[in-house]
């Protein structure tokens, strides 16, 4: 059986660090941000940005559209 957002109650905004909160704040103003571009507004390394990423991609809260060059960022309602 395939596990759904429901199956795991540590989806909502109240469970992210800070990081990833500031993640999602960047992203809701521009969805097409790359991670290099939010590692540089927080202030710390991309690859630290990309391991955040791909935590809240798991969880369902981010979906990436598109290739990586042209995409954009989608946040769900599952925040």
């Amino acid at each position: 059986m395939k596990k759904t957002s429901e199956d795991h109650p540590n989806n909502s905004r109240d469970n992210l660090n800070s990081t990833q909160k500031q993640i999602l704040e960047l992203l809701s103003q521009d969805t097409r941000l790359s991670a290099k571009k939010i590692a540089d507004a927080i202030g710390i390394s991309s690859r630290n940005i990309e391991s955040n990423i791909k935590k809240l991609k798991r969880r369902g809260i981010l979906i990436r559209h598109g290739s990586p060059k042209n995409g954009y960022w989608e946040i769900t309602d599952r925040t």
